[in-house]
């Protein structure tokens, strides 16, 4: 009753003053989107010692078919609807939201390209702009220029997000010597077929990590970011029959509709690739059955429970610096 009576006065508060009421626009001199609009950030202020560094998912494309004008795989353009729909780690108002009172720098999503592009494609008679690169480049720039000696930061990031935040994760830690960081991917393992065009097409950032490869799988970053920064916790959710996950890899694979055998693919690379970082000891996960996509944006946040350990006290460790227990159905 009481969530329900914060969300409800929530919603009256952004009614009557919007989302200025929480949420500062920031613009982006030469940011851009995938169409050509112009990209801005968001913060939500708060204690200037505790920031959240949180990527926003929305999909991808690759080539003409994923990347065309009327493609619906990825976002063209800025869109904040999660900062609208204030559920999960949005709730700014929710005591009970791990990241209650934290600073939360928001980093919108347009450009096709899992945040790390640095390229402008011609896809025959149409050009996206994959230059989530530079706009994250931009976003952190001002992070680290307005947020000088934060005590804890937690990265993070929804489906696409999650690979913004594994990717990006090196030039935070890298930045921030003294504070305590977690890193946590929410819903994006990395799961892809041999041949997958998308990184080389995109020319994208990767990681300056040791012992990578030219073209590393999102695993081997996991486990490189956990050595490389043994105090940091490294972390990562998924379900094991994740619908959006799926759909994107039968995408690779060619399939517009994900057949059973690449759905059981999926699930067995999936867990595999979760598990392959284990041997280090600052890294950890929470596997949740079911297929639903993401969890940090929805209210589920505060209800899931697989086994003994609630999906909340696991988060709300990673939000005080600890390493909660490894979790599977």
């Amino acid at each position: 009753m009481k969530r329900l009576i914060a969300l409800v006065l929530l919603f009256a508060l952004a009614l009557a003053q919007g989302l200025e009421a929480f949420w500062k626009a920031v613009e982006v001199p030469g940011g851009v989107c995938a169409d050509g609009s112009p990209y801005r950030f968001y913060v939500s202020p708060g204690d200037p010692r505790k920031v959240v560094i949180d990527f926003q998912g929305g999909g991808a494309c690759w080539d003409a078919a994923t990347c065309g004008p009327e493609s619906r795989t990825y976002r063209k353009r800025v869109d904040i609807q999660e900062l609208g729909l204030a559920q999960g780690i949005y709730n700014r108002i929710s005591v009970a939201n791990p990241f209650y009172g934290w600073t939360h720098v928001f980093i919108p999503y347009c450009t096709g390209d899992l945040h790390v592009g640095r390229a402008t494609v011609d896809y025959g008679g149409f050009k996206v702009h994959h230059q989530g690169a530079r706009n994250v480049l931009a976003v952190l720039e001002y992070v680290f220029r307005n947020y000088t000696n934060p005590e804890r930061i937690f990265v993070t990031g929804c489906s696409a997000g999650a690979y913004g935040a594994v990717f990006w994760a090196d030039k935070v830690l890298s930045t921030y010597k003294s504070a305590q960081i977690a890193v946590c991917g929410d819903a994006g393992v990395g799961v892809r077929t041999e041949g997958f065009p998308g990184f080389n097409r995109w020319n994208s950032r990767l990681p300056e990590l040791p012992g990578l490869s030219a073209n590393p799988e999102v695993h081997e970053i996991y486990l490189a970011l956990a050595k490389t920064y043994p105090k940091a916790v490294i972390a990562q959710y998924t379900t094991v029959l994740d619908g959006t996950q799926i759909f994107f890899y039968a995408l690779m694979k060619g399939e517009t509709s994900p057949s059973e055998a690449t759905a059981k693919e999926w699930a067995i690379k999936a867990q595999e690739a979760v598990l392959r970082p284990a041997q280090a000891e600052n890294y950890t996960f929470y596997l949740a059955p079911g297929s639903q996509h993401c969890i940090l944006p929805r209210p589920e946040l505060y209800t899931l429970k697989v086994g003994e350990v609630s999906f909340l006290d696991w988060l709300r460790a990673l939000a005080e610096g600890k390493t909660p227990p490894r979790v599977r159905p």
